[in-house]
């Protein structure tokens, strides 16, 4: 049998496209001008500060993919630290951790300096779901390496990198002795802990030290661990975000041996001199996670900037030369971010990151593309994806609603950062949108996170054409959701050169959508375009008595340059309830239409350049003008890889009358038309 994509679509009656299960009726918008060629880049950059990547989950918290404030008392907690612990896990270790979190920011009890969480989990589309923590106590994430938690002496124990070499574990971290002005802080040493059972246990005091200079500036006080060629990189930065990077290199059988350790003074290797290491990025460079990446051939660096934006540079080497910087995401669309640590299972130009916020006082992860040069490419094309930017609790430009809507300024509330947008009301449509300029011909994913309450009814997130009452052209359908789910559906473009996304919902009686980190990003596997239309002869909308023979027409084709398999659906219970099908009529211009029960389905491959044509007959019967009188015939469409983009008439209605309105014919004449009482001599 054959395996069709979910992706199945229906006309409704007023010519709404919908994929899913409901159609978004009477939502409006102004229309828009049609946009200049399309340039996605400029189209993603309507504010200078835009951020290309996506949120896909929350990593830590309340509402994270793996509940860890219930799992393991990781309620509020940070950084994210991602290495492959050669076992086929990825292991994660975080900053302050805190069971009894009220937020905002760091702080409350049951605190800890840092724990871990195990991952097996390959498929990062959907988020990443955590196996296992180091537990002091079951459900309960250990502190792996102890503080003295007294301030000005040791506050805390900050891990800082991560790194497997056989079945040994490593972990850099630093020995904070006090936390000063935002970006500042002081710390006594940065030192490499190991373990050799998973991370249960670990040795943090007879590793390698790098003690901290009497000016605070001693290069490696927060590094970064990366891998590759026998040896063990070791990129570092001051304590604090204000200073430049540096970096070392070990053989990894030597890890242990500071005296192993070689530095780059800007033309060669130095063994065993920390300070002949020289800057290789300028500052400000804070938070740094370093990556050989497979898919360019050459190495990846995310840091935090001067602008406290994420950013990425790319190098051939370890020691440069470093490229220009390329935002990741931007302070405006996450406010008090941090972080940014990338997941060593990035693959095939998608580059997974844990990022921190200092309100909700979590992780989150993120993706975004980049090509073989390491050029970020194909950013999320939705401006303000978590409504950050609003100043107030109105809806801030460019997003705009059907309805009563507005922005919750509560991170309590918000899937990520401090905002999110609700709607809510008692009757009929509401809706928040965005028009979004794409590329013609294209396929697309649209996600976002949504949760509901109040009475239960259907909604959607989708994408439909510009224009007041604009046909739907793909949409997912939620009704009751009890927590913040991801909501996504992927669509072609067709024709198109602008959409508008939305969230919407139907209403009867109170109900409430919120709703967070909305994406609209390329697809990363491009599929074709299914275009359907059905016609009748005579036309839809006419009017048809007894005996008239209706004729319908239902065309199929794709723009794929092979042939793509293509499934069809004609419901003809609408029809046959009012007229006689014609068997003999069923006619295809490639395979073979097969009528089961009242539907006619088509299955098969459209060769490439090719309409599959397909079309039948049906009388009207004497007795249709006293049934519902309406003529329907509903088709439906589907592909193995090909999205419908476009099913013109595919609701097609007749009306059967019980007298023909047309004037009477003249070989006829006691027939169409309505004579006075045929059959009946007139009055004398």
């Amino acid at each position: 049998m054959r395996r069709l994509r979910t992706n199945t679509a229906v006309i409704a009656a007023a010519g709404t496209l919908v994929i899913g299960l409901v159609a978004s009726g009477g939502a409006t918008a102004a229309q828009a001008p049609a946009p200049s060629p399309m340039d996605e880049i400029a189209a993603a950059s309507a504010f200078a500060d835009h951020s290309p990547a996506v949120v896909i989950g929350k990593m830590t918290g309340p509402k994270s993919t793996s509940a860890t404030d219930t799992a393991w008392r990781v309620t509020g907690t940070d950084l994210g630290i991602m290495w492959d612990n050669g076992q086929g896990q990825i292991l994660t270790a975080f900053g302050d951790t805190f069971g009894d979190w009220t937020g905002p920011g760091g702080g409350g009890g049951d605190w800890r300096s840092n724990v871990l969480l195990r991952s097996s989990d390959t498929d990062l589309s959907d988020g990443m779901t955590f196996d296992s923590a180091v537990e002091d106590a079951p459900g309960h994430a250990g502190e792996l390496i102890p503080s003295l938690k007294i301030n000005g002496q040791e506050i805390t124990t900050i891990p800082t990198a991560g790194i497997a070499v056989g079945s040994r574990q490593y972990l850099a971290f630093m020995s904070v002795r006090q936390w000063g002005a935002p970006g500042a802080w002081d710390t006594n040493y940065s030192r490499i802990a190991y373990s050799d059972d998973n991370g249960e246990t670990w040795n943090s005091t007879d590793g390698p030290q790098w003690t901290n200079t009497p000016d605070g500036q001693h290069p490696f006080q927060m590094v970064a661990f990366e891998r590759h060629d026998g040896y063990v990189y070791m990129f570092g930065t001051p304590n604090g975000r204000f200073g430049a990077a540096h970096v070392a290199r070990v053989p990894e059988t030597q890890l242990l041996d500071k005296s192993a350790y070689s530095y780059w003074n800007g033309s060669t290797w130095v063994l065993g001199d920390d300070t002949a290491a020289v800057a290789i990025v300028p500052p400000n460079v804070a938070e740094l996670s370093v990556q050989y990446s497979e898919h360019t051939g050459g190495w990846l660096m995310t840091y935090l900037d001067e602008n406290l934006d994420l950013v990425l540079r790319t190098s051939p080497s370890p020691e440069g030369p470093w490229s220009d910087r390329q935002r990741l995401a931007s302070f405006a669309d996450f406010p008090g971010l941090y972080g940014g640590y990338m997941h060593p299972w990035s693959e095939d130009g998608d580059l997974y990151f844990s990022l921190s916020q200092w309100e909700p006082y979590n992780t989150y992860l993120l993706r975004a593309e980049i090509d073989e040069n390491g050029t970020v490419v194909n950013p999320n094309l939705i401006q303000d994806p978590g409504f950050e930017r609003a100043v107030d609790g109105s809806m801030p430009a460019p997003w705009a609603c059907t309805g009563n809507c507005g922005i919750d300024i509560n991170h309590t509330w918000a899937y990520g950062g401090t905002k999110q947008a609700w709607m809510r009301f008692n009757a009929g449509w509401i809706d928040v949108h965005q028009d979004v300029a794409v590329e013609p011909n294209t396929t697309y994913t649209l996600t976002g996170f949504v949760v509901t309450g109040g009475t239960p009814a259907q909604g959607a997130l989708g994408v439909r054409e510009l224009g007041a009452g604009g046909a739907t052209i793909g949409e997912t359908a939620f009704d009751a959701v009890g927590a913040y789910t991801r909501y996504s559906v992927t669509f072609h473009s067709g024709d198109r050169t602008q959409v508008q996304a939305f969230v919407g919902t139907h209403l009867n009686g109170d109900r409430w959508v919120q709703f967070d980190d909305l994406s609209l990003v390329k697809a990363k596997e491009q599929l074709p375009g299914l275009s359907v239309s059905v016609s009748s002869d005579p036309a839809a909308g006419t009017k048809v008595v007894r005996d008239d023979v209706v004729t319908y027409t239902v065309t199929a084709s794709t723009d794929s340059a092979t042939a793509e398999g293509v499934a069809l659906a004609v419901d003809l219970a609408g029809l046959v309830d009012d007229a006689t099908l014609d068997a003999a009529s069923l006619a295809s211009s490639i395979g073979t239409p097969v009528l089961d029960g009242t539907t006619l389905r088509w299955v098969g491959d459209i060769p490439a350049g090719e309409t599959l044509e397909l079309s039948f007959a049906a009388m009207v019967r004497r007795d249709a003008s006293r049934a519902d009188s309406q003529l329907v015939v509903t088709t439906t469409a589907s592909g193995d890889r090909a999205i419908l983009t476009s099913c013109d008439g595919c609701a097609l209605t007749l009306t059967a009358v019980h007298y023909d309105p047309r004037p009477p014919r003249p070989e006829f004449p006691d027939k169409p038309g309505k004579p006075d009482k045929p059959g009946k001599p007139g009055k004398p």
